[in-house]
């Protein structure tokens, strides 16, 4: 009987201990509905996180801060070779393990490629955020803001660009070292 009451006891310790769960990597497809824990204030950011840095860090810790569950939309591999016109330092799934192993990181979604601003809107939809988290200088910026307000969010701004810290430019130094 003390045996029986000891791990019952255990369990229940285990499941309403305040320790963070591991962050879901999931797959996302567009018009799939994300799921997130009820009475969440939800936030949303995306990117393309290849080389992560401190201003990443900044970022998702900022973004964190305005909700209770952060979902990183996270753009497949050919984006970065459309957009950043390079080929991707990491994958997309190792792109999601290391944003996995970030605390502030509730949820990363693998976004397949989306075709412009209706698939975008769709995966807004789909996530249905309290939040969507931008940096001050967002190119993105106004379709963000049309995104938020098409299912009732705030458009937050939530860091400035850190001076210094760009993927680029790390890639760019490491691209000059000898080693």
């Amino acid at each position: 009987m003390l045996r029986k009451i000891l791990i019952v006891s255990l369990y229940f310790l285990s499941s309403c201990s305040n320790a963070k769960q591991n962050p879901i990597i999931e797959n996302y497809q567009l018009g799939q509905k994300v799921n997130t824990p009820n009475n969440t204030k939800v936030v949303l950011v995306g990117g393309c996180f290849d080389v992560l840095h401190y201003g990443h860090i900044q970022f998702l810790e900022k973004a964190k801060a305005e909700g209770n569950y952060l979902i990183v939309a996270l753009e497949p591999d050919e984006s970065i070779s459309r957009y950043k016109k390079r080929t991707p330092i990491h994958t997309q799934q190792q792109r999601a393990q290391n944003l996995a192993a970030i605390r502030y990181v509730d949820k990363v979604l693998l976004l397949p490629p989306l075709k412009g601003y209706k698939d975008y809107n769709q995966l807004v939809r789909d996530v249905h955020p309290n939040i969507i988290a931008i940096t001050a200088d967002d190119p993105q910026k106004e379709n963000k803001l049309k995104q938020a307000n098409l299912v009732g969010a705030d458009l937050k701004v939530v860091v400035d660009r850190l001076k210094g810290f760009s993927s680029t430019k790390i890639i760019g130094r490491r691209a000059g070292c000898n080693s």
